[in-house]
Order: structure tokens, then C-alpha cells, then sequence
């Protein structure tokens, strides 16, 4: 085979990989700030690079093709401009896993911040997470200080209590995005209803000081002590090889936080408070 022929089957490979991609909802993520620019770009300097140099193609078909093709290429460059869509990342320190992070905001009298996510591996192609974006609102007055669509979300406060979900302390409370398929979210959801009605089981044990009760959250052992002769209870937390979300100690209680939308431990020995789990309905 000759190199033209090579090459128009490279490219051809090249472009029907991006097009199986953009199917299956995944996505090469160094072209996602600039959408298909570069693809577009390319097809069109190789197709007039060959049409000019081939004898038999008429330089009249390659400027028609040229006036088609270079005003498609301006269009989506000016949307991709007007999208004004921005790119972070965020590493799990639990392996090669990361989560890209695509967000946006518009103001009308207040700010609108919309965030959309993608799992990925090693950072190449990236898989949007469906039914996980978050919009959060904030009001012209509430925040007189700039803020960025980072500080919003709070992605430098990003935490990863299991390797498949990561935690977002946001300004309006505590989100949380998940990175398995929509069917374990779906299952997850489902868990979380069924851990708030042993939270609240819970939460009435350690107010009964039910001593050598436990439940078990996010990796975490969390067990009931009571002291008979002092009267003193406590929340001993612990984890099979010390691999749970929240480092092994004491607290004193659990609350329900409804502003963050999480039960809460508190007054605990390293720090005062932790999140175990949202409440039912959020997160």
C-alpha cells in the first residue's frame, strides 16, 4: 500500500476511535478543553495536504471541501469559547484512580456553578459520571469576597473516604460523588436509607449508654462504653488494620447536623468533630 493509503487509514482509525468514545460517554481528556478542535484540524490539513499533492483529485473539489469543512471548524471553536468551561483534577490516594472535574457558572442576579465529573485511569480517557453533576447556587450577597468555582465546591477540601467515592465540603454543605457504574449508585442510595435507620437505632443506643453495641460505617467500628462505677460513655472507633475513613480514637456522641446533612461524630479525641454518613436525602 502506498502512504497516502496508510495515511487516510490512520486517520480514518484516529477518527473512529474518537467517534466510538463520544458513544460510549468516554472521552479523551487533553481534548476536552478544546472540544474536537484538533481532530478537525488535523482531518482538514491532512485531506488538503493529499487532495493537493494527488493528481487525479481536482483542486476545485478540495476548495469546496475547504469552504465546508473551515467554517464547521469556526463554529465549534466559537462554542467551545462561549461554553467557557473549565478542567481540575484530583488524585485518590488510594491508587492510580483520579477524578476530573469540568465546571462552569453564569450569573443572573446570582451565581449559578455547575460541576460535572469523570472517572479515569492514569488520566487518558476519562468516563463522565451520569447523574452525579451538582449545581449549587450562591446568592449575590451571601459571599462579598471573590470566589471561584474551586472555592465552591471545595475541591482543595476534597476528601476519598473509600476509593469509590470522594466527599466534597462545599459552601452548601457536604456533597458527595460517586465513581462506580449507576447501578451500585442506585444500591448505594438504597444502603444509605437502610444506614440512617441504623444510625438512628444507634444514636438511641448510645443514648440508653447500651454499652458493647456497634455499628459499622464507612469502614469504621464504631462501639458503645460505659463505665457502670463513673457513669461515663463513650464511642470507641476502630477499623481492622486502621484502613476506615476516620483514624482510631474516641468520641463522645453522635448528632444530627442538618445544615451539613450528615450524622456527626463529636468531642472526639484527635479533632472535634467527623462525618460518618448523610442523612437521609442528601449527599
Amino acid at each position: 500500500m502506498s502512504k497516502i493509503t496508510w495515511t487516510l487509514i490512520v486517520l480514518g482509525a484516529i477518527d473512529l476511535m474518537i467517534i466510538i468514545l463520544h458513544v460510549t460517554g468516554n472521552f479523551i481528556l487533553f481534548l476536552k478543553p478544546t472540544g474536537y478542535i484538533v481532530p478537525l484540524i488535523l482531518n482538514i490539513i491532512v485531506l488538503s495536504i493529499i487532495g493537493f499533492r494527488t493528481p487525479h483529485i481536482q483542486n476545485d473539489w478540495m476548495i469546496v471541501g475547504l469552504v465546508v469543512f473551515i467554517p464547521i471548524l469556526l463554529l465549534h471553536s466559537i462554542m467551545i469559547l462561549l461554553s467557557d468551561h473549565h478542567y481540575t483534577k484530583i488524585d485518590s490516594p488510594h491508587n492510580q484512580q483520579s477524578l476530573v472535574i469540568e465546571y462552569r457558572d453564569f450569573i443572573l442576579g446570582e451565581t449559578t456553578y455547575s460541576y460535572d465529573f469523570y472517572k479515569t485511569r492514569f488520566g487518558l480517557i476519562g468516563k463522565k459520571l451520569d447523574d452525579q453533576s451538582i449545581t449549587i447556587v450562591i446568592g449575590g450577597t451571601e459571599y462579598p469576597e471573590k470566589i471561584d468555582a474551586e472555592d465552591v465546591l471545595g475541591v482543595d477540601r476534597g476528601e476519598w473516604p473509600t476509593k469509590d467515592f470522594v466527599r466534597f465540603s462545599t459552601l452548601k454543605g457536604v456533597k458527595e460523588v460517586h465513581l462506580k457504574a449507576s447501578e451500585t449508585v442506585v444500591k448505594s442510595e438504597e444502603r444509605k436509607m437502610e444506614q440512617g435507620e441504623e444510625m438512628e437505632a444507634f444514636i438511641k443506643m448510645v443514648e440508653e449508654k447500651e454499652d458493647g453495641q456497634s455499628i459499622m460505617i464507612n469502614g469504621n467500628v464504631l462501639t458503645i462504653r460505659f463505665d457502670e462505677p463513673t457513669g461515663q460513655s463513650w464511642i470507641d472507633v476502630t477499623s481492622d488494620h486502621d484502613e476506615g475513613a476516620i483514624p482510631r480514637q474516641q468520641c463522645s456522641r453522635i448528632i444530627r447536623n442538618e445544615e451539613q446533612g450528615y450524622y456527626m461524630l463529636e468531642e472526639c479525641t484527635h479533632k472535634w468533630e467527623y462525618l460518618l454518613s448523610p442523612l437521609e436525602g442528601n449527599g
